[in-house]
């Protein structure tokens, strides 16, 4: 059986390496459930005292946008009423993340996720 979960989390060394020191204690983390077609992007906020949560379905992507540096992926899913966006993931993981959905994608003849 296929795993439904799927989590990533921005990288300490690719925050310190990229100058963005001030996400160290906040990074962000990346969330695909298969289960409920949802992706989850979680940041602490500011203040340290909350996590501030953005949350798409899936079932309706149009474009998935990963953008690479030296160290480390920035990703931004746009969905019809939305997007989300992460930065500073590592570059394994979304490419993991896109074969995921595209994999699942195929398996659904009722709907077309990609548009």
């Amino acid at each position: 059986m296929q795993n439904k979960l799927f989590n990533t989390k921005s990288n300490i060394f690719t925050l310190i390496i990229n100058g963005k020191i001030e996400h160290i204690l906040s990074p962000w983390t990346l969330e695909l459930d298969l289960n409920k077609e949802t992706i989850t992007i979680l940041k602490r906020n500011l203040y340290y005292i909350g996590t501030d949560t953005n949350t798409i379905s899936f079932k309706y992507i149009r474009k998935i946008e990963i953008n690479e540096h030296l160290f480390g992926s920035d990703i931004t899913i746009r969905a019809i009423g939305g997007s989300v966006s992460a930065r500073f993931l590592p570059k394994k993981d979304l490419q993991v993340l896109r074969e995921k959905l595209i994999e699942y994608n195929q398996t659904k003849t009722n709907h077309i996720i990609f548009s």
